[in-house]
Order: C-alpha cells, then sequence, then structure tokens
C-alpha cells in the first residue's frame, strides 16, 4: 500500500505543551493506576517492570474515557499541527491517532523518561 504525504507538519513540543498534556492525562487516568502512571513517567520502573495486565488496564482505560477530552486533545493537534479541528477531520479516520503516535514517537525522551 503506497503512503500519502502528509498534509502537515508538526512541531517539537515545547514547555508550554506540558500542561495540556498533563490535563489531558489527569482528564483519562483512572485514579487507582495514577501511582503506576507516576512510576513510570520519573523513571522509577518501567512499563515492563509494572507488566503488561497494568499496561493494557491503563490503554484499556484511556481508550473508554478518550471521548472526555475530545475538545482538548484537538486543541493540542490544532496548536502543534497549525491545522484547524476540520482540517485534521478531513485527513480521516485515523489522522488522529496517526498524529499522537507520531508526537510519542517524536519526544520519547519527555513520554519514556529513565532516571
Amino acid at each position: 500500500m503506497e503512503e500519502m504525504k502528509k498534509p502537515y507538519t508538526l512541531r517539537r513540543l515545547d514547555g508550554e505543551d506540558l500542561w495540556p498534556v498533563l490535563d489531558i492525562v489527569g482528564k483519562v487516568l483512572p485514579d487507582d493506576l495514577a501511582p503506576v502512571f507516576t512510576e513510570i513517567a520519573t523513571g522509577e520502573k518501567s512499563a515492563a517492570e509494572v507488566g503488561g495486565v497494568v499496561v493494557f488496564r491503563l490503554v484499556s482505560a484511556i481508550v473508554k474515557d478518550i471521548k472526555k477530552v475530545k475538545h482538548e486533545v484537538y486543541e493540542f493537534l490544532t496548536s502543534v499541527s497549525g491545522l484547524t479541528k476540520d482540517e485534521i477531520n478531513a485527513l480521516g479516520l485515523m489522522a488522529v491517532p496517526k498524529m499522537i503516535w507520531e508526537i510519542y514517537n517524536a519526544e520519547k525522551d519527555f513520554f519514556e523518561h529513565q532516571a
């Protein structure tokens, strides 16, 4: 399958991007998994150390509650891409997850911080 050229460029995250990311994560992270997320984020433990079951529960909870942060996700993606919500939607069903994945891959030092 031929991959099309992306109609957008994502800028690198900066210090101001920390706040919307924390807001989004805080709204979808289940309270009982908050300590686990903190251990991963601070580098105390790796995702492998907390185990696949916990990671699965975390991903499951986020997917289930992602609709709670729809507005915040679009605002964040608009900020990093320069596209409007309507332009992002016009890119197709997988545009939002692809953009989030690209940001994650570009910012692994933030998302996978190891002490």
